[in-house]
């Protein structure tokens, strides 16, 4: 079993305040915000920590700057819809989870976060159809090569590599163009769309995230 951590703004029960959780009550019992230290992080022995965001998702993110990096366990922070356009994403969540989520869905993610596919350490990472060649800055699809520019290549063994993993704006910018790069997060619209145009009937494994970004088709 998952050993969850459950922080929010007030010391409310996890389970009545998200009922996808139920039966998978957090222990030993919520922590305030305004209570999360790394030391007491670090005695509840978390496989993973949920913060609650919803309708704060500023002091979600800044509760989360503040923690990951003083512990092992990944985090994963609840929003609600409108949460989604305003979270800071550069506050690095393993994942996301909405106020709509189910239990079966909250499930998969657990279970994707915490015990993660192994990274390819080749060259070559294989998606379905599409075979990425890192070495020679090559994309086939079904066997026939593709005509990428640099960025392209880039951004999608970028979220390639990520199966499943949601990547912001903001975080493709600075990940694949830099951080020196001054345009705004449209260019990463552009270069996607361009991309699926190229995949043709592939173009269906880079998934759209509403509000926040893209992700890689796990």
């Amino acid at each position: 079993m998952i050993r969850l951590l459950w922080l929010s703004a007030q010391r409310t029960d996890p389970e009545e305040s998200f009922p996808a959780l139920a039966g998978k009550r957090p222990a030993p019992e919520p922590i305030k915000f305004s209570d999360a230290t790394p030391d007491l992080l670090s005695r509840r022995l978390a496989d993973l920590i949920l913060i609650d965001g919803r309708d704060r998702p500023d002091e979600a993110a800044g509760v989360l700057r503040k923690l990951r990096g003083e512990s092992e366990a990944p985090f994963m922070v609840v929003l609600s819809d409108d949460d989604l356009a305003t979270f800071d994403w550069s506050a690095g969540p393993a994942d996301f989870l909405t106020d709509r989520c189910t239990a079966k869905e909250l499930d998969a993610r657990l279970r994707r976060v915490v015990s993660p596919a192994e990274t390819e350490s080749s060259e070559v990472i294989k998606r379905g159809e599409i075979t990425i060649n890192r070495e020679r800055f090559e994309v086939r699809v079904r066997g026939e090569t593709l005509d990428l520019t640099f960025k392209e290549f880039e951004l999608i063994a970028y979220l390639a590599q990520r199966p499943g993993r949601v990547c912001s704006r903001s975080a493709l910018l600075s990940e694949v163009w830099g951080y020196d790069f001054f345009g705004g997060t449209r260019t990463v619209d552009v270069h996607v769309r361009r991309l699926r145009a190229k995949l043709g009937h592939e173009a269906h494994m880079i998934e759209t995230v509403r509000n926040v970004g893209y992700r890689f088709a796990g």
